[in-house]
């Protein structure tokens, strides 16, 4: 009976090695592939492509996107210039917690950096009925608009000055926002720069919408009238 308790144990302890090589194995697979794709599409959509650069979060650490947790790590890294602007696409990475308690968080982010932006500091992303009706109960911040209840009601809207980012955001700028109600976007603009995402990690193929989405906002923040913009 001993002789086979321990054989049954050799057994399992194998198959969850194997298992794990597996899973390793898989994962590193996936990310050549990953990187392989991006680095092929990169030349085709005009843009330099490095594997790994974290200098740029060192010089937009300002941006909220940058200031979260630790362990930053930005991966797959396009850079170029779209229109005149300079543009970067990547996979940011980064830590929060630690030990049993931390969890990862990865992204797909477009930067647009433009030296005509005065951006004031804003936050915008989807609202979620219920949990954003808690989070206001307990002092969360969402700057609304009585004459516009159908962009209040689509997205959360955050600003350092508040008075500032109302301003900001009049029925132009909103009314172009207002076009991605129910999208899982989100916004972050200061001073020159502009970083949109969706949270998640996005395949190869859809960088081209994400970059086409952040140049849709840009476009309608450049042509903002009267506020900040010069």
């Amino acid at each position: 009976m001993d002789w086979v308790i321990n054989n049954v144990e050799i057994f399992i302890f194998g198959l969850v090695f194997f298992l794990f090589f597996c899973a390793v194995g898989y994962a590193i697979y996936q990310a050549k592939k990953r990187h392989d794709a991006l680095a092929a599409m990169a030349p085709r959509m005009g843009f330099d492509f490095k594997p790994r650069d974290d200098s740029f979060r060192d010089s937009h650490s300002h941006l909220k996107m940058f200031s979260r947790g630790h362990s930053h790590r930005m991966t797959n890294v396009m850079e170029g210039v779209r229109d005149g602007i300079k543009v970067l696409l990547a996979d940011y990475h980064y830590t929060t917690g630690s030990g049993k308690n931390s969890s990862s968080h990865d992204q797909t982010i477009c930067i647009i950096t433009d030296p005509d932006f005065k951006l004031p500091n804003f936050y915008l992303r989807r609202e979620f009925s219920f949990l954003d009706y808690l989070g206001k109960l307990f002092g969360g911040q969402d700057i609304n608009f009585k004459e516009d209840e159908k962009f209040s009601a689509a997205f959360v809207l955050q600003g350092t000055v508040e008075a500032e980012t109302r301003s900001f955001f009049n029925s132009e700028v909103r009314n172009e926002f207002v076009k991605f109600a129910g999208q899982n976007i989100q916004v972050e603009g200061q001073d020159d720069s502009l970083i949109v995402h969706q949270s998640l990690t996005l395949e190869p193929e859809k960088w081209l919408a994400l970059l086409k989405d952040a140049f849709a906002i840009y476009r309608a923040l450049k042509n903002r009238e009267g506020g900040l913009l010069d």
